[in-house]
């Protein structure tokens, strides 16, 4: 079993959408690591992930 997690900012065609955080949980099996499990946190401010100038 494994745990990662990851900040992350989503873009639309190139304008700033949201940002947050995503955790995954993984289980290694026969096949290989799975995601097994997703949550993630959304948010429109206080961003710190390279947010590209939306001129």
């Amino acid at each position: 079993m494994a745990s990662v997690w990851t900040d992350y900012g989503f873009y639309v065609d190139e304008k700033f959408s949201h940002c947050g955080v995503n955790s995954f949980q993984l289980v290694k099996g026969d096949k290989g690591w799975q995601i097994v499990y997703l949550i993630d946190t959304r948010r429109k401010d206080t961003c710190k992930i390279g947010v590209i100038s939306e001129s």
